[in-house]
Order: structure tokens, then sequence, then C-alpha cells
């Protein structure tokens, strides 16, 4: 499977509130990129618009994105695959399912069979990295399910291909909920937007596979704003009706390309007051691609 590389951008539209954004502020620049992947990042900045809110604190403990399953995505890399299996007889097996847990080094098992060795090796573990080595030992750094997909190529230049997932820290109940998602960052941050008024940051960045995502998933743990009444400095809470926030946008990882997508948070949407200092955030977010 080949991978590719996408970048995210955050900007948050606010109208005098104070985000604290659970994000990835540095990426090395300096390190090198596997063959065949893109690169993801994510920017965070903030346009001032309207009341006079001085903070606005938002904790984001967690950026997700989904990606759409393997009939989704279309015929076309199929039928390429078809044309290339030269060799009918030719077979390779991945040897899975696997299953274990969050850093546990996971031992994988490459065979193939009826082809002219020796043979060349590629897997994908479905999170973005690669490994071309036949027995090779990967860990995941996030709970899912993740499809592994292993090629195999003769010496006569045939190729062979098989596919398992990878159980990474789930049970039964949890497998449905957590399938397909791949994990951009997870370290909480704090950002206030006010500062970041009419500039952006990088929120994350990750290789992932290439193909079709559909969506993208916030996790605010908490809220707050400090505003200006009438000359007087208050801190209230948000209170958020849903710590998750799902945001349906579908979008495509290229092979070698970088994918840039912003996510434009309107504050002034975001926040409703609801009684006598009482307010609560219901997130307002455009999606845009560059």
């Amino acid at each position: 499977m080949k991978k590719f590389l996408i970048t995210f951008i955050v900007i948050i539209s606010m109208a005098s509130i104070f985000i604290t954004g659970c994000v990835e502020d540095t990426y090395d620049d300096s390190e090198e990129k596997t063959a065949n992947e893109g690169l993801l990042k994510l920017k965070i900045t903030d346009k001032l618009d309207g009341i006079e809110i001085i903070h606005a604190n938002v904790i984001i403990s967690m950026v997700q994105v989904h990606k759409a399953n393997a009939s989704d995505d279309g015929d076309e890399e199929e039928s390429d695959e078809e044309e290339n299996n030269e060799d009918e007889n030719f077979t390779a097996d991945a040897n899975g399912e696997y299953e274990g847990e969050v850093s546990e080094l996971i031992q994988f098992i490459g065979l193939a069979n009826n082809g002219e060795e020796p043979y060349n090796w590629s897997w994908d573990f479905g999170d973005g990295n690669t490994s071309y080595e036949q027995n090779p030992q990967h860990s995941y750094q996030s709970a899912g399910e993740y499809e592994v997909n292993l090629t195999a190529t003769d010496n006569k230049s045939s190729i062979a291909w098989d596919k398992t997932i990878a159980k990474i820290g789930i049970d039964g109940e949890d497998e449905a909920s957590l399938a397909g998602w791949y994990t951009i960052v997870e370290n909480p941050q704090t950002y206030d937007l006010i500062a970041l008024t009419n500039v952006s940051e990088v929120l994350g960045e990750k290789n992932l596979s290439e193909g079709k995502y559909t969506q993208i998933r916030l996790t605010i743990e908490e809220a707050e704003i400090t505003i200006n009444n009438s000359g007087e400095i208050e801190v209230h809470d948000l209170k958020i009706p849903s710590g998750n926030v799902k945001l349906v946008k579908a979008f495509w990882i290229y092979e070698d390309k970088t994918t840039v997508l912003t996510l434009d948070f309107d504050i002034n949407e975001s926040v409703h007051k609801t009684g006598k200092n009482n307010y609560i955030m219901k997130p307002t977010i455009k999606v845009l691609q560059e």
C-alpha cells in the first residue's frame, strides 16, 4: 500500500476567546521521510472578531482522522494490482491476525510460496510506518484496529500480496468505534488564541497511507474564557456538551505530496451564554483545504 503526506492546519476564528489546543507545536524538518509517504501538518491560528474576550482557553487532548473502507476507494488500484500479478501460483501470507498492546513490540511473519527466490518484502503496518524486512518487529502508539498489508516480489518480478489486521489495545466491544481511526496528535498543549490572532502555528503532522479519509475528530478536555465585563475582568468555565467534536470532511492523501487542512474555529458562533455567568462551548468549525 502506498503512503502519503498530509498537512493539517487548524485555524481558529475567535471573538476574544482563549483556546488551549492539544497539539504538537514543533516538528523536525530534518527527519528523513520514508519512501511513498505524505506529510500531515496541523496548524492553529486565531482571527479576532467582535466581542471583548481577553482569553479563550481550550485543551484539545487528541486529534484523529478516519480512513474510508477499502471498498470506498474505488476499484482502480485493485485492477492495477491484478495486472501486476503475473504468476497466479505465487502467493504471499501475512500470517495474521495480530494482537497486542500500545507500545508493545509485535513480531510480524512474512511467508511466500511458489515463487522464484530470493524474495523482496514490503510491509505497510497501517499507521504510516513500513518495513522491508521479511519478519519485522513493530509497535503501535495508539489503540485501534489497523489494516496490515504485505507485498512480496520474487526474482522474476512477479508480485503477490496479502492483508490482515492488527488489533492494538482493544477488546471486542471497542473494535467498531476505533476501526479506521489514525491519531495525529495526542499530547495536550495550551494555546492562547488571542495571542494567535491572524497568525497560524503547526498543530501537528503525520505520515499517512494513501487513500480517502472522511472524518476528523477532536477531543476537547477543558475550556474557559476571560472577558472584560464593563471594566471587570471575569473568568468563566466553558461547559462542553460533548468532549468529542466530529468533522465530516472528505480529503485524499497522495503519494509524495503534502495535504494541508485548516480547522477554522468560529468562536463567535461557538460560545453561548445560557444563564447568568454560565457559558457553553459548541464548536463551530470549518475545514479548509489548500
